[in-house]
C-alpha cells in the first residue's frame, strides 16, 4: 500500500508543493492522521481558493528550514499576518542558500558534477535538520496541538529529507515514504520550474545542460538513499540517528504515534 487515504488532493496556486500528510500507510496498519502534519514550498500570497484551504487548514505552527538569507529575501508574511507561531531553523544546504554551492554550480556545472554536489548534498541534510525535528518531536507529540507545517523554499530537498525521517519515526512504511518524497515531482508547474531554471542559470552565469537542470529542480530516489545510507554508515540507522541528534526516545516515540497515528495501539 502506497497511497494515502485522502490528505492528498489539495492543490495550492501559490504552493504547488503543500499538501497534507494525513493517510500515509504505517507498519503496523495504521495511518497518519490527517489535519495535523502538512509539508510545502515557500507560501506566496495566497490568494481566493488558496486562502480559503489554508484557513481550513488550522495550521498552528509553521517550522521555516529556509536560510537566514532566503528568510530576510522572502519573508513568511502570510503566517506572521495571521499570528501563526513561525519557528525558523537558518538551514543552508540546498541550491537556495549562500555558500559553496554557488562557487561550484559557477566553475562546473555539468551533469556529472551536480549530481554528485546534490548527493553529497543530502548526507548533510539530517543532521542539518535535526534541531528541527526535535522541536518538531516535541510539540507533535502533544494531543491538543495544532497542526504543524514544514517548509523551505521549493518543498523538496530540506523539507523531503526531514518529512522522510518524520514517517520513519512514525512507523510509515518505506514505500510510502518514499512515494511522498517522489510526489514533488508531480507537483512540478511550469511557472515552478521556469523559476528555478531562470535561478540555477543566473546563479552558474550560463544556461545549463538539460540534465543538470533536472538534478536541480527535480528529487530522485537515489537522492534520499545518500541521507539513509550516511545514517547507516555514521549511526547504525534512522532510529539510532534520532535517538542519539533528535531525542526521539522510545517513550516520545510513543507519545508521537499516539498523537498522531489513527490505530495506533
Amino acid at each position: 500500500m502506497t497511497g494515502r487515504a485522502g490528505g492528498n488532493a489539495l492543490r495550492l496556486a501559490c504552493a504547488p508543493n503543500f499538501r497534507d500528510l494525513g493517510g500515509l500507510p504505517t507498519m503496523d496498519g495504521g495511518q497518519v492522521r490527517p489535519g495535523r502534519l502538512f509539508r510545502s514550498d515557500f507560501v506566496h500570497r495566497p490568494d481566493g481558493d488558496d486562502l480559503a484551504a489554508l484557513e481550513g487548514c488550522g495550521i498552528g505552527l509553521v517550522l521555516d528550514l529556509r536560510s537566514a538569507s532566503e528568510v530576510t529575501s522572502h519573508p513568511n508574511h502570510y503566517w506572521h499576518a495571521r499570528d501563526v507561531e513561525v519557528l525558523t531553523f537558518d538551514i543552508g544546504t540546498d541550491v537556495r542558500a549562500k555558500g559553496s554551492f554557488w562557487d561550484v554550480l559557477r566553475e562546473d556545472a555539468s551533469p556529472p558534477r551536480v549530481e554528485a554536489l546534490i548527493h553529497s548534498i543530502y548526507r548533510s541534510i539530517p543532521i542539518a535538520v535535526a534541531p528541527a525535528l526535535t522541536t518538531l518531536f516535541d510539540r507533535l507529540s502533544r494531543p491538543d496541538a495544532l497542526g504543524v507545517l514544514l517548509h523551505c523554499t521549493a518543498g523538496k530537498d530540506r523539507t523531503g529529507v526531514a518529512v522522510a525521517l518524520l514517517l520513519h519515526a512514525l512507523g510509515v512504511t518505506r514505500e510510502a515514504i518514499v512515494a511522498d518524497y517522489l510526489e514533488t515531482c508531480e507537483r512540478l508547474t511550469d511557472r515552478v520550474l521556469a523559476r528555478a531554471r531562470k535561478t540555477m542559470t543566473e546563479v552558474a552565469g550560463k544556461p545549463l545542460e538539460e540534465a543538470s537542470l533536472r538534478y536541480l529542480t527535480h528529487v530522485e530516489a537515489a537522492f534520499l538513499d545518500q541521507s539513509w545510507s550516511r545514517l547507516d554508515r555514521k549511526y547504525g540507522g534512522a532510529d539510532a540517528f534520532l535517538e542519539t541528534e533528535a531525542g526521539l526516545d522510545e517513550a516520545r516515540r510513543a507519545a508521537l504515534r499516539a498523537a498522531l497515528v489513527q490505530g495506533y495501539n
